[in-house]
C-alpha cells in the first residue's frame, strides 16, 4: 500500500530520488523464495539471522546505497532552499530601500549599477504595493517548496521504516529494526532540522513584514486550506454532481421523445421552426458543455494517474476546480441546454404567438453572458483565468508561450466549428427580424470572408505561438516544424474554401471531375498524416529511439495510465488516426447528399470533441513525465498540508502486518505445492487510492523529537 501512496505524492521533479520501495520489496521476497527453498532441503540452522545473512547482504547493501543517496540529494535541495531564502529577503530589502531613495527625489543605482530615476510621491504607494503583492507571491511559492521539502523527508523515512519493518516480518529477524535505529535514525535527513526553521522563519516574516503582524491573514496566504475542509467540500460537491448529472440525463430522454413526436405537435397558422438553423445554435452550446464535461473527465485521469496538471498549467492549487465541480458546470448547462431545446420542441404549445427559433437564441445569449460576466460570482477565478489566456492567445506573436497557452489553443482547434456556429448565430438573427432574412443558406456561404477568417484563426494561433517559441528560444526544431502542422491546416481551410466557392459558383459541378477539390484533398491527406504523426511523435513522445526500457516498444519508458498496459496505448494511437479521418465523412456523406450537411457536421464535431479527450491524456502524460520540457513550469506548488492523524497510522500497520501475514502464508502454502525453484509471485492486497494522510509526517516528526530530546539529557548527563 504504501508503495501506490509513495508514487501518487512523490514529487515529479524529483521521482528518480526517492527511496527505491518496489525495487527493495522485490529484493526481499526474492530473498524470501531462495531462504524457503534452502529450508526445504536442509534444516534450519539454531540462529535465524545465520541463514538470513547468506541472503540479504545484497538487501542491506542496497538500503545503505538508498540512505547515501537521499542524504546527498537532501542536502543540497536544503542548501538551495537556504540560498533561496536568504535571496527573497535581502531583495525585498533591497527594493524597498531603492524605493525609498527614489521617493525622496534622489537619483540612485540598482543592482547592475544603472541609475534609476527618482519618483512623484504620489505613485510611491502604488509602487510599494507591487513590491509587496510580488513577494507574496514568492514567498508562498517558497514556503509551499519547504512543505514539499518536508513531505520528502517524511516519505522517505516512512519508506525505510516499513520496508525493514517488513523485512523483520518476512525473514524472522530483527536486524532490520537494528538498521534502522542504528542508520536511519542517525542519517542526515533524518536529523536536519533546518527545513523546520526556514518554514518558521518563513511564516514570520510574511506575518510580520509582509502582512503588518496579521498571521492569520499570513497563513491564509500561505498554506492550502486543511483535508477536513476538503474532503467536506467533496463530499457536497460529489451530491451536486450525482444530482445534475442524473437531471441532464433525463432531460436529454426528453429532448429523444420530444423529437420523435415534433411533426404530430405542429399547429397549423402559426409560426413554423427552421430546425436547421436551430440546430447550428444549439450544437455551438452543446459542444461547448461536451468539452467542459469531458475535461472532468481529462481531471479526474490526472488525478488517479498522480499527473500534476495543476504544476503543468501554473493554477493556483487552493483556488481550482476539481473533476466533480467541472462535471457539475457541464451537466448544469446540459440540464438547462436540455430544457430550452424542449421548450424549442414545443413552442407550439407552449408559446404559440413567439417565433421558436427566439428560445436558442436566449439561451446562446445567456451562455455567453455568464462567461463574460465581469462580476465576483459563478466560478469568476475560473472565468478570469480562461478569458486571461484567450487573450494570451489572440495576442501570441507578442507575449510569451507557456504551456496552458498552446494547450488552450489546441482545444480551440477541435472548437472550430463552435466559432463558426457563433458567426452564423450572428448572422442569422442580425437579419432573423427581417423578412428577407438570409436564412441558413446566406449564413453558411462559402464565399462570406469573415467565415474564412473563423476558421482559419485556430490553427493561425498555433502557427503563431510556434513562431513565437523559435524566435524565443532560437530552436528550430521542434518549433518551425510545428508551425509547418499548422500551416498545412491553414492551407486546408483555403483549399476547402475556394473548393466550395466555386462549386456555389457552378464550376465544379463534379467534385472529383474539379482539380481545385482534388487540390484541396491532397493537403487534407498531408495536414492529416503530418497531425498524426505529430501527434505520435512529438505530442505523445512514442517511438522514442532513445528508450532504455525495450519492454515498451515503440512507446516510451514510462506509462502512467491503466497500469501501464501497452495494448491500451495502441488503441489510443489507433483511436486517434481514425479520428483524424473523420473529415472524409463530410465529403462522402454531405458533400454527396447522403445526409444533410449540418448533421453531418454536428456528428464529426462530437467526435472530434471525444478525440481531443483523447489526446489530452496522452499530452498531459508526456508533459507530466518530461519536466524539463521546453514549457514545463519550475514552480513546485502542487502541495497537500499533512494533517496529524496517529490513529489511522496505527490501522494502516495493522493492515500492513495482516498483509505480510497474508504474503508469508501464501509463499508457504505455494513452496509445498510447486516445484523446487519455482518463485511463486501471487500476493494479497488490494490497491490504496486513498490519499496519504499526514500520520507518517507526525510519526516523524515527533520520533525526530524525541530522539533530540534523548541526545540533549545525555548531554547534560
Amino acid at each position: 500500500k504504501f508503495g501506490t501512496e509513495l508514487q501518487a505524492h512523490l514529487t515529479p521533479e524529483w521521482r528518480q530520488q526517492y527511496i527505491e520501495y518496489e525495487g527493495l520489496k522485490t529484493l526481499l521476497f526474492s530473498m524470501y523464495d531462495k531462504k524457503q527453498e534452502y529450508l526445504e532441503e536442509f534444516d534450519p540452522p539454531e540462529d535465524p539471522d545465520e541463514l538470513n545473512a547468506q541472503y540479504d547482504h545484497s538487501f542491506f547493501e542496497g538500503i545503505m546505497s538508498e540512505i547515501k543517496r537521499i542524504n546527498t540529494f537532501f542536502q543540497e535541495k536544503e542548501t538551495e532552499a537556504k540560498s533561496r531564502y536568504t535571496k527573497l529577503t535581502s531583495e525585498f530589502s533591497r527594493q524597498l530601500e531603492l524605493l525609498h531613495h527614489q521617493s525622496l527625489g534622489k537619483e540612485t543605482t540598482d543592482i547592475k549599477g544603472k541609475k534609476v530615476l527618482a519618483i512623484h510621491p504620489a505613485r510611491v504607494k502604488k509602487l510599494e504595493s507591487k513590491i509587496y503583492q510580488k513577494f507574496k507571491m514568492a514567498f508562498s511559492e517558497y514556503y509551499l517548496n519547504l512543505i514539499l521539502l518536508q513531505n520528502y523527508q517524511a516519505l522517505n523515512y516512512t519508506g525505510f521504516r516499513k520496508i525493514l519493518k517488513k523485512y523483520d516480518k518476512v525473514m524472522d529477524s530483527k536486524r532490520g529494526k537494528k538498521c534502522f535505529e542504528t542508520h536511519v535514525r542517525g542519517s542526515y535527513f533524518e536529523q536536519s532540522k533546518d527545513v523546520e526553521q526556514l518554514i518558521e522563519s518563513t511564516e514570520k516574516f510574511v506575518t510580520n513584514t509582509l502582512e503588518k503582524g496579521d498571521r492569520n491573514k499570513a497563513m491564509q496566504k500561505l498554506r492550502v486550506p486543511p483535508l477536513s475542509g476538503l474532503e467536506l467540500k467533496k463530499h457536497s460537491t460529489t451530491f451536486i454532481s450525482g444530482l445534475m448529472t442524473g437531471l441532464a440525463v433525463s432531460i436529454l430522454a426528453v429532448v429523444i421523445m420530444g423529437s420523435a413526436i415534433q411533426d404530430k405537435i405542429k399547429v397549423t397558422g402559426k409560426h413554423e421552426a427552421d430546425d436547421y438553423p436551430a440546430l447550428v445554435a444549439f450544437r455551438c452550446t452543446f459542444l461547448l458543455f461536451l468539452f467542459t464535461i469531458l475535461i472532468s473527465w481529462n481531471t479526474y485521469g490526472w488525478r488517479n494517474a498522480g499527473v500534476n496538471h495543476i504544476l503543468i498549467f501554473e493554477i493556483d492549487p487552493r483556488n481550482h476546480l476539481n473533476y466533480l465541480e467541472l462535471l457539475t458546470i457541464g451537466m448544469m448547462f446540459l440540464f438547462v441546454w436540455g430544457c430550452t431545446l424542449v421548450l424549442y420542441i414545443f413552442s407550439p404549445l407552449v408559446t404559440p404567438n413567439m417565433r421558436p427559433e427566439t428560445w436558442p437564441l436566449l439561451f446562446f445569449i445567456l451562455v455567453f453572458s455568464l462567461l463574460l460576466l465581469p462580476a465576483p460570482i459563478f466560478y469568476h477565478r475560473t472565468r478570469f483565468w480562461l478569458l486571461k489566456r484567450l487573450f494570451r492567445i489572440f495576442t501570441a506573436p507578442i507575449l510569451d508561450v507557456r504551456f496552458a497557452d498552446f494547450f488552450i489553443a489546441d482545444q480551440l482547434n477541435s472548437l472550430a466549428t463552435v466559432l463558426l456556429d457563433i458567426s452564423f448565430v450572428v448572422c442569422y438573427y442580425a437579419t432573423f427580424w427581417n423578412k428577407d432574412g438570409t436564412g441558413l443558406a446566406g449564413c453558411t456561404r462559402k464565399s462570406l470572408w469573415y467565415r474564412v477568417v473563423i476558421a482559419i484563426l485556430p490553427p493561425w494561433f498555433r502557427f503563431a505561438q510556434s513562431v513565437r517559441r523559435y524566435f524565443t528560444t532560437g530552436d528550430w526544431f521542434p518549433h518551425l516544424l510545428n508551425a509547418g502542422k499548422y500551416f498545412s491546416s491553414i492551407m486546408v481551410v483555403v483549399m476547402a474554401t475556394v473548393s466550395g466557392v466555386f462549386e456555389e459558383q457552378g464550376k465544379c459541378i463534379k467534385l472529383l471531375g474539379c482539380h481545385v477539390f482534388i487540390v484541396y484533398i491532397v493537403f487534407a491527406c498531408i495536414s492529416t498524416l503530418y497531425a498524426y504523426w505529430w501527434d505520435i511523435k512529438m505530442d505523445w513522445g512514442f517511438l522514442d529511439h532513445t528508450s532504455t526500457d525495450h519492454k515498451n516498444k515503440y512507446l516510451r519508458d514510462e506509462l502512467l495510465y491503466c497500469g501501464g498496459k501497452k495494448f491500451v496505448y495502441f488503441l489510443i494511437m489507433g483511436f486517434d488516426l481514425i479520428m483524424r479521418c473523420v473529415w472524409t465523412i463530410n465529403i462522402s456523406l454531405a458533400d454527396w447528399n447522403f445526409l444533410h450537411k449540418q448533421i453531418v457536421i454536428t456528428i464529426t464535431s462530437v467526435l472530434e470533441a471525444f478525440r481531443r479527450a483523447v489526446w489530452n491524456f496522452i499530452r498531459l502524460e508526456n508533459e507530466h513525465l518530461n519536466n524539463c520540457g521546453q514549457f514545463r513550469a519550475v514552480r513546485d506548488i502542487n502541495v497537500r498540508v499533512i494533517s496529524d492523524a496517529q490513529k489511522q497510522n496505527e490501522i494502516k500497520d495493522e493492515e500492513s502486518d495482516d498483509e505480510d501475514q497474508k504474503i508469508i502464508a501464501g509463499r508457504r502454502h505455494s513452496s509445498h505445492n510447486s516445484p523446487v525453484g519455482t518463485p511463486v509471485r501471487s500476493r494479497a492486497g488490494s490497491a490504496a487510492n486513498t490519499a496519504l494522510t499526514g500520520s507518517n509526517l507526525s510519526l516523524f516528526l515527533r520520533r525526530r523529537k524525541q530522539s533530540g530530546a534523548s541526545a540533549n539529557n545525555n548531554e547534560n548527563v
